[in-house]
Protein backbone atom coordinates (compact mmCIF):
# COMPACT_ATOMS: atom_id res chain seq x y z
CA UNK A 1 0.00 0.00 0.00
CA UNK A 2 2.88 2.11 0.89
CA UNK A 3 1.37 5.82 0.31
CA UNK A 4 -1.47 6.52 1.64
CA UNK A 5 -4.67 7.90 -0.43
CA UNK A 6 -7.23 10.77 0.69
CA UNK A 7 -8.70 10.39 4.73
CA UNK A 8 -10.79 13.63 5.43
CA UNK A 9 -11.87 14.28 9.06
CA UNK A 10 -14.39 17.01 10.28
CA UNK A 11 -11.25 19.53 10.49
CA UNK A 12 -8.62 17.40 8.95
CA UNK A 13 -7.27 15.66 6.25
CA UNK A 14 -4.96 12.84 5.75
CA UNK A 15 -3.02 12.74 2.32
CA UNK A 16 -0.39 11.30 0.14
CA UNK A 17 2.87 13.18 1.12
CA UNK A 18 4.46 15.07 -1.71
CA UNK A 19 7.82 17.18 -2.07
CA UNK A 20 6.86 19.89 -0.55
CA UNK A 21 6.04 18.29 2.87
CA UNK A 22 9.92 16.89 3.28
CA UNK A 23 11.28 20.55 4.70
CA UNK A 24 8.61 19.90 7.60
CA UNK A 25 9.06 16.53 8.24
CA UNK A 26 12.51 17.29 8.81
CA UNK A 27 11.74 20.13 11.46
CA UNK A 28 9.36 18.34 13.47
CA UNK A 29 12.48 15.47 13.35
CA UNK A 30 14.14 18.32 15.02
CA UNK A 31 11.77 19.70 17.02
CA UNK A 32 12.78 19.15 21.05
CA UNK A 33 8.87 18.96 21.58
CA UNK A 34 8.24 16.41 19.26
CA UNK A 35 11.41 14.35 20.62
CA UNK A 36 10.53 14.50 23.93
CA UNK A 37 7.10 13.58 23.58
CA UNK A 38 7.68 10.49 21.04
CA UNK A 39 10.03 8.32 19.77
CA UNK A 40 11.68 9.62 16.55
CA UNK A 41 10.87 8.24 13.00
CA UNK A 42 14.18 9.61 11.77
CA UNK A 43 16.53 12.25 12.23
CA UNK A 44 16.70 15.68 11.06
CA UNK A 45 18.70 15.52 7.25
CA UNK A 46 18.82 17.47 3.56
CA UNK A 47 15.56 17.13 1.36
CA UNK A 48 17.51 14.44 -0.73
CA UNK A 49 17.39 11.78 2.01
CA UNK A 50 13.93 12.66 2.77
CA UNK A 51 13.63 11.69 -0.54
CA UNK A 52 15.44 8.44 -0.53
CA UNK A 53 13.36 7.49 2.75
CA UNK A 54 10.34 8.41 0.60
CA UNK A 55 11.39 5.81 -2.04
CA UNK A 56 12.03 2.74 0.78
CA UNK A 57 8.60 3.48 2.53
CA UNK A 58 6.91 3.25 -1.29
CA UNK A 59 9.00 0.03 -1.50
CA UNK A 60 7.39 -1.54 1.48
CA UNK A 61 3.91 -2.66 0.75
CA UNK A 62 3.02 -3.23 4.54
CA UNK A 63 3.51 0.49 5.25
CA UNK A 64 1.58 3.87 4.79
CA UNK A 65 2.51 7.40 5.26
CA UNK A 66 -0.34 10.38 5.69
CA UNK A 67 0.66 13.94 5.33
CA UNK A 68 -2.01 15.46 7.38
CA UNK A 69 -3.21 19.29 6.68
CA UNK A 70 -5.61 21.39 8.37
CA UNK A 71 -6.71 25.37 7.17
CA UNK A 72 -5.23 24.70 3.92
CA UNK A 73 -1.59 23.80 5.29
CA UNK A 74 0.46 20.84 6.68
CA UNK A 75 0.25 20.05 9.93
CA UNK A 76 1.23 16.76 11.20
CA UNK A 77 2.15 13.37 9.53
CA UNK A 78 1.13 9.74 10.41
CA UNK A 79 3.14 6.57 9.83
CA UNK A 80 2.41 2.92 10.22
CA UNK A 81 1.79 -0.99 8.85
CA UNK A 82 -0.03 -3.43 8.48
CA UNK A 83 0.31 -6.79 9.89
CA UNK A 84 1.19 -9.55 7.39
CA UNK A 85 -1.58 -11.20 8.30
CA UNK A 86 -3.93 -7.95 7.01
CA UNK A 87 -5.83 -7.92 10.00
CA UNK A 88 -3.90 -5.29 11.93
CA UNK A 89 -2.43 -2.03 11.74
CA UNK A 90 0.75 -0.74 14.36
CA UNK A 91 0.82 2.59 14.62
CA UNK A 92 4.41 3.81 14.58
CA UNK A 93 4.18 7.21 14.53
CA UNK A 94 1.36 10.03 14.82
CA UNK A 95 2.80 13.92 14.74
CA UNK A 96 1.17 16.67 14.83
CA UNK A 97 3.22 20.48 14.38
CA UNK A 98 4.17 21.72 17.80
CA UNK A 99 2.64 25.04 16.98
CA UNK A 100 -0.94 23.54 16.09
CA UNK A 101 -0.88 21.24 19.61
CA UNK A 102 -4.06 22.06 21.58
CA UNK A 103 -6.58 23.04 18.26
CA UNK A 104 -8.40 19.88 18.21
CA UNK A 105 -6.38 18.42 14.55
CA UNK A 106 -4.74 15.39 16.79
CA UNK A 107 -7.99 14.08 18.16
CA UNK A 108 -9.51 14.74 14.62
CA UNK A 109 -7.49 13.37 12.32
CA UNK A 110 -7.27 9.94 14.50
CA UNK A 111 -10.90 9.41 14.67
CA UNK A 112 -11.22 9.83 10.53
CA UNK A 113 -8.01 7.28 10.30
CA UNK A 114 -9.47 4.80 12.81
CA UNK A 115 -12.64 5.20 10.46
CA UNK A 116 -10.94 4.51 7.85
CA UNK A 117 -8.79 1.47 9.31
CA UNK A 118 -12.24 -0.22 11.02
CA UNK A 119 -15.14 0.81 8.93
CA UNK A 120 -13.70 0.81 5.03
CA UNK A 121 -10.07 -1.70 5.46
CA UNK A 122 -12.52 -3.82 8.23
CA UNK A 123 -9.06 -4.72 9.90
CA UNK A 124 -9.46 -6.27 13.70
CA UNK A 125 -7.00 -4.39 15.70
CA UNK A 126 -5.31 -1.19 15.52
CA UNK A 127 -2.04 -0.66 18.35
CA UNK A 128 -0.17 1.92 19.42
CA UNK A 129 3.18 2.47 21.66
CA UNK A 130 3.16 5.38 23.85
CA UNK A 131 5.32 7.21 26.43
CA UNK A 132 3.71 7.44 29.87
CA UNK A 133 4.21 10.73 30.05
CA UNK A 134 2.58 11.92 26.73
CA UNK A 135 -1.02 13.26 28.06
CA UNK A 136 -2.28 14.45 25.02
CA UNK A 137 -1.69 10.90 22.79
CA UNK A 138 -3.00 9.11 26.10
CA UNK A 139 -6.63 11.41 26.00
CA UNK A 140 -6.97 11.01 22.43
CA UNK A 141 -6.05 7.09 22.55
CA UNK A 142 -8.48 6.59 25.61
CA UNK A 143 -11.36 8.58 23.76
CA UNK A 144 -11.39 6.40 20.74
CA UNK A 145 -11.38 4.04 23.03
CA UNK A 146 -8.23 1.40 23.24
CA UNK A 147 -6.86 -0.19 26.30
CA UNK A 148 -3.46 -1.03 27.76
CA UNK A 149 -1.62 -4.47 27.10
CA UNK A 150 1.31 -3.83 28.48
CA UNK A 151 3.46 -1.42 29.78
CA UNK A 152 7.19 -1.63 30.07
CA UNK A 153 9.00 -0.09 32.63
CA UNK A 154 11.38 2.46 32.39
CA UNK A 155 12.05 2.16 28.44
CA UNK A 156 13.13 5.52 27.62
CA UNK A 157 15.67 7.85 28.93
CA UNK A 158 15.59 11.47 28.50
CA UNK A 159 16.40 14.66 30.54
CA UNK A 160 17.94 12.63 33.16
CA UNK A 161 15.60 10.26 34.15
CA UNK A 162 13.22 7.04 32.59
CA UNK A 163 10.09 6.99 31.43
CA UNK A 164 7.72 4.09 31.07
CA UNK A 165 5.95 3.10 27.38
CA UNK A 166 2.18 1.55 27.23
CA UNK A 167 1.45 -0.64 24.76
CA UNK A 168 -2.25 -0.22 23.51
CA UNK A 169 -4.79 -1.45 21.47
CA UNK A 170 -8.03 -1.62 20.22
CA UNK A 171 -10.50 -3.84 18.98
CA UNK A 172 -12.92 -3.91 15.82
CA UNK A 173 -15.70 -4.60 18.62
CA UNK A 174 -14.70 -1.59 20.97
CA UNK A 175 -14.81 0.59 17.81
CA UNK A 176 -18.25 -0.61 17.01
CA UNK A 177 -20.08 -0.14 20.59
CA UNK A 178 -17.83 3.37 21.04
CA UNK A 179 -18.70 4.88 17.38
CA UNK A 180 -21.78 3.68 15.76
CA UNK A 181 -23.91 5.99 16.97
CA UNK A 182 -21.82 8.97 16.42
CA UNK A 183 -20.93 7.59 12.36
CA UNK A 184 -22.58 10.34 10.04
CA UNK A 185 -21.99 7.28 7.35
CA UNK A 186 -22.66 3.46 7.28
CA UNK A 187 -19.29 1.06 7.53
CA UNK A 188 -18.53 0.50 4.34
CA UNK A 189 -17.96 -3.10 5.09
CA UNK A 190 -21.24 -3.84 7.14
CA UNK A 191 -22.52 -6.96 6.55
CA UNK A 192 -19.30 -8.68 5.44
CA UNK A 193 -18.18 -10.94 7.34
CA UNK A 194 -14.47 -12.18 8.94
Amino acid sequence: MALGGIIRGKRTTLRTPVEEDLAAYSRWMADLRVRRAAGVWHEPAMPATWKDRFKEIAKDKQTVLWSIDAAEKLIGFALGHFWSMGNGFDMNHFVIDPDEWRKGYGADAALAFHRYLFDYLDLRVVTVDLRADNVAALRITEKLGYTEYAHGHEVHYRDGAYVDELKLRMEKETWQERWSAEREYPPLAAGATS
